[in-house]
């Protein structure tokens, strides 16, 4: 009987010391596990490879589409660029309408300086000043008057109104001028309106004898 216990007793203590053994062993084996948490190179893989499937699945742009974003992009270009020329000619042209402005105010005064007495010399002058400012203004944008008077008539700035006898000017030489013509740098902003000589009458006649 009292051998009996002291086996089982014996047969208990070598349960505990295996089932103590295996425990150590799982907790080596735990110690030695990568976390569970921490991402893997095979992990980093699957994903790279996830992602470029979905962009290989994205729909491709067909080349309609591609023509009508093109089109789409270059209008609106247009449009910006019609914008900012369009601001930059409306400021070009307010710097100029200031002084024009300038100028009307100076015909204001001479105007009331006539109107206030009769000096017409004080007047005159005025008038002239102003002149003056204008042709200057003109100059400063580039804008010259175009030389007519005893020129050869050139049709690529003269505008002929008429012939006429005339014993100053050779014949097709242009005798007078009705109308100034400018020009700005190298464009003719208007055709000078002139009159053409046909030479002198008393050349005719001997050329007719």
């Amino acid at each position: 009987m009292n051998k009996s216990s002291d086996d089982n007793i014996e047969m208990d203590k070598d349960k505990d010391i295996n089932s103590e053994g295996e425990n150590s062993k799982d907790n080596v084996s735990e110690a030695t596990d990568p976390d569970e948490n921490s991402p893997s190179s095979d992990d980093d893989s699957q994903e790279i490879d996830g992602g470029a499937k979905k962009n290989e699945d994205e729909p491709k742009e067909t080349e309609s589409e591609r023509y009508l974003r093109l089109a789409a992009e270059f209008d609106n270009y247009k449009k910006r660029t019609a914008r900012e020329f369009g601001e930059l000619i409306s400021r070009a042209n307010m710097e100029l309408l200031k002084s024009l402005v300038e100028i009307a105010d100076n015909f204001d005064r001479a105007i009331a300086a006539q109107s206030d007495g009769n000096n017409f010399d004080a007047y005159r002058k005025g008038v002239e000043l102003t002149y003056d400012q204008l042709v200057n203004l003109l100059k400063r944008e580039n804008v010259t008057p175009i030389e007519a008077i005893g020129e050869l008539f050139d049709p690529n700035c003269h505008e002929a109104l008429m012939q006429e006898d005339s014993d100053d000017f050779e014949e097709g030489l242009i005798c007078k001028e009705i109308q100034k013509g400018y020009r700005i740098n190298d464009r003719i902003l208007r055709h000078s309106r002139v009159v053409v000589s046909r030479g002198s009458k008393t050349d005719e006649q001997e050329e007719e004898k």
